[in-house]
């Protein structure tokens, strides 16, 4: 089966033609209206137990308290916390903002707000504070931690420390205290730790103090023993140091000098000749030597231009010579005095030479005895240096610890105190009616599809066509009867005039809304075929109890009050009922008729509607079916439509016998009654395959019993309500009791 969007459902398959569903807003608005008692009462239920609900809830009150949460605590001294209470990056401090907000609801800070306001004496909280009595300590700090919670200000490190309560008063108080219990609580975290740091240090500085002492006094006891009380080490190596340097300097001034005598000596040797004319650079600085020699040089020229003049022999030439030898003699002794000094010089140079670097040798050995005592003394040095770096680091991290200590700096501070709240948070009536409200509706109109979809009947035209695929020629509303469908049973009336009163209920109320759609159906049937017009035309229903006599036989009213005379048989030789509507005996019928025991003229009554006969079912057979199988029901049924120009056959129910089968062969055509809101689609396509396989004419179908009322059959019917209220009928104006309409 398949759900159609105005709640029929088609069957796939085997079943009739659907017609294409389509998304109808007005068919959803359909079936509100219909079942709108049920959202009715959904909705006053809702709103109902909402307002109960709302007013017999305590009034809590809600108090707001803002703080401050900084990332670090003010610095008033460039000293570091033992305890830091924040962290110096926003967005990376969600974590210590959530811990902080943890902390603030935990039940550790309730119960010093507890014991500070001294709850366990206050008749709201002194059953979960008293051991025995279904609570404890504990119990009263969970239920006081349930009443506050935190709220961040976005974009911003404000909180609110939010407390609710039956009493404005209270609340407000709680808040506040929450505030400052938060706060000292987070001071005294901080002082805690720096009082546990503090007496750690305490310890270290006494075990450093005794390892510094003992590794200055192994220093000291090294120094004294290597005779380094006066200079360090390092002083001494720096003078050795020092000392080589200097006798290196003085060494090498010295080889430097010896080098220069020994070139001079040299110069000052190979300058003994004077013939040489050559000067030597050695001679050239000493004043007496470069004296003689330029003397000598005279001489040998004077003797030179005498010679050339005299000859060799000339006593001045004799002379000259005696002056060149004596300057000679004089010359070379002067050359040997300087030798002899210059000699004298050397020695002495290499003598100084050879004492400078036996200094040197000795200070190398001392030098390499202060690296060997080096490598034994630097680690006394540097244990020495090393526990007092870490001594004095741990004595002044004590001292900032006093110092923050004593300063008591925090990172959370009030910014704004709780007030007393004037209105209660909740409960909100206004609110929650109005939610009740939305959701009793809400729930109401899903309860209304529910039953629509569960509703497997035929209510609608559309549901008609939807599933069976036949067109409808019409519908008719409830005739007799109120609009809850409930029979009034008067005292006063027997069953059958209950009865007349339902089945002529076209002809007493010509213009009744029942008589309009009666006239409508009439028309349908007569312009269905006006080649092939349908004279004879059969009239069942699915089941029993849907109005398929009644329909009868205001049809056979209606086509009647047109002009043509009508017959109106009762082939229900079950449950036959024509001849109670109207009032004629019933010994003679059909029944007879085919028996041959009575003629026609004896069998068919005449009514008090005008053209409009009625032919009973006489006594009931025991074989009905048979009957109706036989030539002789043909044969009278063709008599009669000598006689009559429609005939109108009542047969009982599709699903309790084959006669209405049979019957539709007989006749031009078959009409299916179903009742609205009580016939099954289950029932109604059985009745159509029953009809459908026996090769009968389905000329439609007439949904009977509509309560034109119902919103749920939409506003073409609510047109035709509207035009029968009126009085209007076909071929007429306005009632005389509605002028003005």
């Amino acid at each position: 089966m398949e759900a159609s969007l105005d709640g029929s459902q088609t069957e796939s398959g085997n079943g009739p033609e659907a017609l294409e569903s389509k998304i109808d807003l007005r068919a959803y608005w359909r079936v509100i209206r219909k079942r709108w008692p049920f959202v009715a009462l959904s909705t006053i239920l809702g709103v109902a137990g909402a307002f109960v609900y709302t007013y017999r809830q305590t009034k809590i009150y809600e108090a707001v308290c803002q703080i401050v949460i900084e990332s670090n605590a003010p610095q008033v001294l460039q000293v570091k916390d033992a305890i830091e209470l924040g962290t110096g990056s926003l967005y990376a401090a969600k974590d210590f903002y959530e811990t902080q907000f943890r902390i603030i609801q935990s039940s550790a800070v309730a119960q010093r707000v507890a014991e500070r306001l001294g709850l366990a004496h206050d008749p709201d909280y002194v059953r979960l504070a008293v051991p025995g009595l279904g609570g404890d300590t504990l119990g009263l700090a969970r239920a006081l931690a349930g009443q506050v919670s935190v709220k961040p200000v976005k974009d911003s490190r404000i909180a609110q420390i939010i407390v609710r309560d039956h009493k404005p008063e209270r609340a407000a108080l709680l808040a506040n205290t929450f505030a400052d219990t938060y706060m000292e609580s987070n001071l005294d975290y901080k002082l805690e730790g720096s009082r546990a740091a503090n007496a750690w240090l305490s310890e270290q500085e006494v075990e450093l103090r005794k390892k510094l002492e003992d590794s200055e006094l192994a220093l000291f006891q090294f120094k004294k023993s290597r005779g380094l009380l006066d200079l360090n080490l390092g002083e001494k190596q720096n003078m050795s140091e020092q000392v080589l340097r200097t006798l290196n300097g003085k060494l090498a001034d010295l080889r430097v000098k010896r080098l220069e005598l020994e070139s001079t000596r040299a110069q000052v040797e190979a300058a003994r000749d004077l013939a040489d004319k050559e000067s030597v650079p050695a001679v050239e600085g000493m004043e007496g030597m470069k004296l003689m020699r330029g003397t000598f040089l005279t001489l040998a020229k004077d003797k030179a231009d005498l010679a050339g003049k005299y000859g060799p022999e000339h006593p001045r030439i004799k002379i000259i010579e005696a002056q060149m030898e004596a300057v000679s003699k004089a010359y070379q002794h002067e050359i040997d005095t300087n030798l002899k000094t210059f000699e004298n010089s050397y020695q002495a140079l290499v003598a100084t030479e050879k004492s400078l670097m036996s200094m040197m040798e000795k200070e190398k050995q001392n030098a390499i005895e202060l690296s060997k005592l080096g490598v034994e003394y630097k680690p006394f040095e540097r244990t020495a240096e090393e526990n007092a770096k870490v001594y004095e680091l741990i004595a002044r991290r004590q001292k900032e610890i006093d110092l923050t200590g004593l300063l008591r700096s925090n990172n959370v501070r009030v910014l704004e105190r709780a007030i007393v709240p004037r209105i209660p948070s909740s409960p909100k009536p206004m609110q929650n009616l109005l939610i009740a409200l939305a959701c009793g509706v809400g729930l109401g109109i899903a309860l209304a599809f529910a039953i629509e979809m569960l509703d497997n009947t035929l209510k609608t035209q559309i549901d008609v066509e939807t599933f069976l695929g036949v067109p409808v020629l019409g519908l008719i509303p409830i005739i007799g009867q109120s609009k809850n469908k409930v029979e009034l049973k008067e005292k006063d009336r027997n069953e059958n005039e209950q009865i007349r009163d339902r089945d002529l209920g076209v002809f007493r109320e010509p213009r009744s809304l029942a008589a309009e759609c009666c006239r409508s159906i009439r028309t349908n049937i007569m312009f269905m075929s006006p080649d092939h017009p349908v004279r004879a035309m059969v009239i069942t229903s699915p089941s029993p109890q849907e109005g398929k006599t009644t329909t009868a036989i205001n049809l056979a009213i209606a086509m009647a009050e047109a002009g043509g005379r009508v017959l109106l048989i009762d082939t229900d030789m079950r449950r036959p009922r024509l001849h109670r509507s109207f009032g004629v005996p019933n010994q003679v019928g059909v029944s007879t008729l085919i028996l041959g025991n009575s003629t026609m003229e004896d069998a068919i009554k005449s009514t008090n509607i005008p053209n409009l006969d009625v032919l009973p079912c006489g006594p009931v057979p025991p074989n009905p079916s048979e009957l109706l199988h036989t030539k002789r029901f043909a044969q009278i049924l063709e008599e009669c439509k000598a006689r009559y120009d429609r005939i109108i056959l009542d047969s009982p129910p599709t699903s309790a016998v084959t006669d209405p089968a049979v019957l539709g062969n007989l006749a031009d055509g078959v009409i299916l009654i179903v009742k609205g809101g009580n016939t099954t689609r289950e029932a109604a396509a059985y009745a159509r395959r029953q009809l459908i396989s026996a090769k009968c004419r389905l000329l439609g179908v007439i949904v009977n019993e509509i309560d034109f009322s119902n919103p749920g059959y939409g506003y073409h019917y609510y047109y035709y309500r509207k035009y029968s209220r009126y009085g209007y009928t076909y071929g007429s104006g306005p009632t005389t009791e509605n002028p003005t309409a």
